[in-house]
């Protein structure tokens, strides 16, 4: 062999090592492109998702149930145009057999629901609603037979507990607690597409519940604002007696249905009394009363007596864990003891205690109290006493609604001649109550709710 054949030779292997290594460089280039394009793998899935009314004290609600395959904490939203309710986990990946990523629901106020990531290393469950349903309660259970479930049961309580609850979801974090006690309450519907099955079709929900579950659609709430109306003590319980003997559960059932026919005759507001004749009820039950209400305000009149016959005038109370002043304290601690009237009720529980999400959702609904309690003041400045008393803090026990803002309005002291003669006027009451009324109507309207 020549050098000249030689040569040649080399050079067509150099030129095929050549095309080989750029054919190699190119491979290795798309390679990478295709990996980087790639979302990283999930480190965990959520592998099943059941939906299913629920009786709750006689009301309906919806329960929302999340199965994943290991336990994570999920940031629970609320989000409004439209009304959603929003999961937010770390590293989620939609893995529910059967069933796509995205489609229609059958259970109102759920009408629709997705999944998608939107950022990466994050996972999003989306439940479309009609309605402002906002978290009743929310509880962790662990594998039964599947996956670690997050269970949520949805309530529409109206725009205003809604917006509280959106408000205070998205302060703060929240984490379910756990519920292993109640595990057998997880309804085992699996939501398909609206069109394939509805609430009458699907499968029964009883089957996996110790508890009574309905299927039928929730009602719609009144397109009109709710105001719950306490006329305070009530039967057995006469509350304060006045100079001239007058008992303060008649002034304020008295006071109760005036106040109800001003909001009335509004036209944008249906008033609801917790009581409408001489009956007893504890603190709680006024409290459980005007949430199933749906009541978007609860207003609880009194007209107690002080330890000085000369204290008069109007005062307006909202929520605190620590009383304003001395006088506050102690007429706070006389109300609380209105229950031990009807002996001691040994089956209650404080709705904060019973309910760490409700418990979470008591700031905000504290914060809005508190306004409507200015805004009363506000309008009631002309009367005797006016609004020099001012918006005081005290722990009152009927003021506990976690989620509906809640005013206690003390319309004069039955220890002074003078509140007590006032109080026994219905034309008197008749002002007084037009200009509660009026601020009912200032603070809803201009919470734009």
């Amino acid at each position: 062999m020549t050098f000249s054949t030689i040569t040649q030779y080399l050079l067509k292997i150099g030129r095929k090592i050549r095309l080989a290594a750029q054919v190699y460089v190119c491979l290795a280039a798309l390679f990478i492109s295709v990996l980087s394009s790639m979302p990283a793998s999930a480190q965990n899935s959520l592998t099943a998702m059941r939906l299913g009314n629920v009786d709750i004290d006689g009301q309906m609600a919806l329960r929302l149930v999340v199965e994943t395959a290991v336990p994570q904490q999920a940031k629970m939203l609320l989000l409004s145009d439209p009304w959603r309710l929003v999961l937010d986990y770390e590293d989620m990946e939609w893995a529910v057999a059967g069933l796509p990523s995205s489609g229609q629901l059958s259970y109102l106020p759920a009408v629709g629901y997705r999944f998608g990531h939107p950022k990466p290393g994050s996972g999003r469950l989306v439940i479309e609603l009609a309605r402002p349903a906002s978290p009743e309660r929310a509880f962790t259970l662990p594998p039964k037979d599947n996956g670690h479930r997050l269970v949520i049961d949805l309530m529409d309580r109206g725009e205003i507990s809604f917006k509280l609850a959106q408000k205070a979801l998205a302060n703060g974090a929240f984490e379910a607690v756990s519920g292993t006690s109640i595990q057998n309450s997880v309804p085992a519907v699996v939501p398909v597409p609206a069109k394939q099955a509805s609430p009458s079709t699907s499968p029964n929900n009883a089957a996996a519940s110790s508890r009574p579950v309905t299927l039928g659609v929730p009602q719609s709430r009144p397109k009109r604002w709710v105001v719950a109306i306490d006329a305070g003590h009530g039967g057995k319980d006469p509350g304060a007696i006045g100079k001239r003997g007058t008992h303060e559960k008649k002034i304020t059932l008295a006071a109760a249905k005036q106040l109800a026919a001003h909001l009335n005759a509004t036209g944008k507001i249906k008033a609801k009394l917790v009581r409408s004749g001489d009956r007893y009820l504890k603190l709680r039950q006024r409290i459980q009363v005007a949430r199933d209400m749906g009541a978007d305000a609860f207003i609880s009149l009194h007209a107690d007596s002080a330890q000085r016959s000369s204290a008069r005038g109007i005062s307006v109370f909202s929520l605190s864990d620590k009383a304003s002043d001395k006088e506050a304290a102690y007429l706070a601690a006389r109300e609380n003891k209105a229950d031990l009237i009807g002996g001691p009720d040994l089956g209650a529980e404080d709705p904060l205690a019973a309910n760490a999400l409700l418990g979470m959702f008591q700031r905000e609904t504290m914060n809005e109290s508190a306004h409507l309690a200015r805004a009363i003041l506000n309008e009631i400045k002309g009367f005797p006493g006016g609004d020099k008393r001012g918006h005081r803090f005290a722990g009152f026990a009927v003021l506990k609604s976690p989620d509906v803002p809640s005013v206690l309005v003390e319309m004069g002291f039955l220890s002074n001649v003078d509140d007590e003669k006032n109080l026994n006027s219905s034309r008197y009451r008749d002002k007084l109550t037009k200009q509660i009324a009026k601020a009912l109507v200032v603070w809803l309207e201009r919470s734009g709710r």
